[in-house]
């Protein structure tokens, strides 16, 4: 008998996998101080392309079985571990080699909201809203819990996709 792949190995590649191809995605355009409103639409097609491929392994070596649970447990256990390896980049990132980041990134914001018409009085309560999410620490609380809640959502979107039961008779 052939021996089956667990949800364990799978969560383990894949979530490395998926860590370090967002952890690239994320990091670079932060080491060339450039603002790319759109990469959370390139974040969660890359989420959903890992979850597709994660789910397809597990599936393929299991005889094309793959329950929904299986698929969620693989999907959200590949978003916790890509998670982590981001935001623990991103955290040293910002909090040792370049601690002047998230100062310039708010004065790139300032800026953006000057030009989109916003007031002074506008621009400095949005700044004091946003002053409580802008030290490292926060950063990497909140990209650990964002990437699982896509795993969650995503995740459950592909299981539910990917999910290819056994019969029961």
């Amino acid at each position: 008998m052939e021996e089956q792949v667990t949800t364990g190995q799978v969560i383990k590649k894949w979530g490395v996998i998926y860590g370090a191809v967002a952890t690239v995605v994320n990091v670079v355009p932060m080491l060339m101080e450039i603002q790319i409103s759109w990469i959370q639409i390139v974040n969660i097609a890359i989420a959903f392309v890992m979850f597709i491929l994660a789910c397809k392994e597990y599936r393929t070596e299991n005889g094309g079985i793959m329950s929904f649970g299986e698929g969620f447990k693989i999907s959200l256990g590949a978003a916790a571990i890509a998670g982590v390896m981001r935001s623990v980049v991103v955290y040293v990132y910002v909090k040792f080699i370049d601690p002047e980041y998230l100062g310039r990134m708010k004065d790139v914001m300032n800026e953006t909201w000057r030009a989109q018409g916003m007031s002074e009085e506008q621009i400095e309560q949005a700044s004091g809203m946003m002053a409580g999410f802008s030290s490292p620490e926060i950063s990497l609380v909140l990209g650990i819990v964002v990437v699982v809640l896509g795993g969650l959502i995503w995740g459950a979107i592909v299981s539910a996709i990917m999910k290819n039961e056994e019969d029961e008779f």
